[in-house]
């Protein structure tokens, strides 16, 4: 079986046919891509919008909670007064 015969012409067309498949292949993962980095942009600012309303709706939580444990606690004695020989009299 004979090949009909190569032209310069056919096989720049070819090339060109060639170069419109992979343009529409790379466009579609192009807009694939798009849609998955907006998406996870999405999810980022969602987890980062979630964490600060988590730590302001807490705040006044954890507020209210130091100060009840700081009532229920038994007050602390003041700490112990230097005696009048151990101030300034370290000359040995």
């Amino acid at each position: 079986m004979a090949q009909p015969r190569q032209t310069v012409a056919g096989a720049y067309q070819a090339v060109a046919d060639h170069e419109r498949l992979c343009a529409e292949r790379y466009r579609g993962i192009n807009e694939k891509l798009g849609w998955i980095l907006g998406g996870l942009a999405t999810l980022f600012f969602g987890l980062l919008g979630w964490m600060a309303v988590q730590l302001y709706t807490l705040e006044p939580l954890r507020v209210a909670a130091a100060a009840q444990a700081a009532a229920a606690a038994p007050p602390s004695p003041p700490p112990p007064r230097p005696q009048s020989n151990e101030i300034g009299n370290n000359r040995s």
